[in-house]
């Protein structure tokens, strides 16, 4: 049972900070080393500061950027750069975003705090995989700093759209919120406040289930959190604000919902031969070839596409020392007996990310969990042309280009209690941090 709740946000003050632009930022795992110094340079009150401060050499348990950013959230609620919100409450939120060539679309969704559970109670769903090391840090900085900095991104089923349509009766006037970012999206938030527009909305929302699109990290560290603050405290009130997880919600079956392909790059793989790897495919895929001169790569980029919207298994093939491009079309019952000789489960075997990592990458190539997991190695990429431009450039041996993975394939994955590859879906846009901030004081209760 999905129990959400609305909460007293803290947010920028736009009158000291009127433009947004100059101080939110992506959730901090797609954040470069340059873009974190790019953030901290844009502004004073950037949200850098607090998600992902940068690191110094003199750093210790007294001095770094956890700390660091605990003090800068004391300090600049202190000179109201940041403010509560004087109610509680849900924050709807719509976002207009373009994913090529095509017109602007928009995503609609809400800002709330959902009641954490563990994943075995089946109410909230992953898909993914997480690492420890990542789930260590940012408990550390929440123990710190005491809050929520970004929202999990969650889906819920809503073919009727009734808690949007419940939504938009609670909003009055204009957005509180509306601004273009850095990257060219459109944010506006409506702050609704009416307490019967919340009851409809959880009413609405209990018997759903939450499938996680993006920040299992962030949500698994939450239940971290929870857990060290009730031993602390020796507290198991239910209404704690520890006991819940800033959310950010938005139904899965809306034309704004966008997956982006996860093409993969390698390098440094030594003495090999592209010919003997398409060979040693052909065993399990049917091949296309197809010549890189007069238009051979659009019709290369075509094929592989035109496979993805006939939910087959395409993946495209590409690396220096050839003079051609190819398309690899799985052959189903081959693949899949192949996988499930090896003990994937049949929901995992119609991924076209899990047969590119599994038998491309570590069957045909040889490929060792080591040597993915190197980033020296493996390189991960959205953009087509981008990826395949990094390899043309020499910047990388070869690129495996793949479709994106369906909605329908990532809820089939998490109703059947499996997780996908790493790098199996890249939801677009992320979520924005700094929109609003969930504080976790112990002193407080969930309305």
């Amino acid at each position: 049972m999905a129990e959400i709740a609305p909460f007293r946000g803290l947010r920028y003050n736009q009158q000291i900070i009127p433009d947004l632009a100059e101080v939110v930022i992506p959730p901090y795992d797609v954040i470069s080393p340059r873009e974190q110094t790019v953030f901290h340079e844009r502004h004073p009150y950037n949200m850098i500061r607090l998600e992902l401060g940068v690191s110094s050499p003199e750093d210790g348990p007294d001095d770094n950027p956890h700390t660091r950013a605990s003090a800068y959230m004391r300090q600049w609620e202190h000179q109201r750069v940041l403010v509560r919100n004087p109610e509680p409450a849900i924050y709807s939120y719509e976002l207009d975003f373009t994913d090529g060539p095509g017109p602007a679309r928009t995503r609609k969704g809400f800002i709330c705090v959902l009641r954490l559970e563990e994943f075995s109670a089946g109410g909230v769903r992953p898909h993914e995989k997480t690492f420890q090391a990542i789930k260590d840090e940012r408990l550390s900085l929440m123990l710190a700093c005491h809050a929520n900095f970004s929202p999990v991104f969650a889906l819920y089923s809503d073919s009727a759209s009734e808690v949007d349509a419940a939504l938009a009766r609670g909003r009055r006037g204009d957005p509180a919120v509306s601004f273009r970012d850095y990257a060219g999206l459109t944010h506006r938030i409506w702050i609704v406040t009416e307490p019967d527009i919340h009851d409809q909305v959880a009413r609405l929302m209990r018997e759903k289930a939450i499938f996680i699109a993006d920040g299992h990290h962030r949500y698994e560290t939450a239940i971290n959190y929870r857990n060290a603050m009730r031993e602390r405290y020796r507290s198991n009130d239910p209404r704690a604000p520890y006991e819940f997880v800033m959310m950010y919600l938005s139904g899965m079956e809306q034309p704004g919902l966008t997956i982006l392909p996860t093409h993969r790059l390698l390098g440094n793989l030594g003495n090999w031969s592209a010919l003997q790897f398409i060979n040693r495919s052909k065993a399990l895929f049917d091949v296309q070839r197809f010549n890189t001169a007069n238009g051979g790569e659009l019709k290369w980029r075509s094929a592989i596409e035109a496979g993805g919207s006939r939910r087959m298994i395409t993946i495209g093939f590409y690396c220096r020392e050839a003079d051609c491009v190819y398309v690899l079309t799985a052959r189903d019952k081959e693949v899949s007996s192949w996988l499930g000789e090896r003990g994937m489960p049949a929901p995992l075997r119609t991924l076209d990310v899990a047969v590119l990592d599994q038998v491309v990458l570590r069957g045909l190539l040889g490929l060792s969990d080591e040597f993915l997991a190197n980033a020296n190695n493996i390189s991960f990429m959205h953009d087509f042309s981008g990826a395949l431009g990094a390899v043309k450039s020499g910047e990388f041996t070869a690129g495996f280009f793949i479709n994106a993975t369906r909605i329908e394939q990532v809820r089939e994955v998490a109703d059947a209690g499996l997780t996908m590859p790493h790098k199996s879906t890249y939801f677009y846009p992320k979520v924005t941090s700094g929109l609003v901030i969930n504080p976790l004081s112990p002193c407080e209760e969930i309305a």
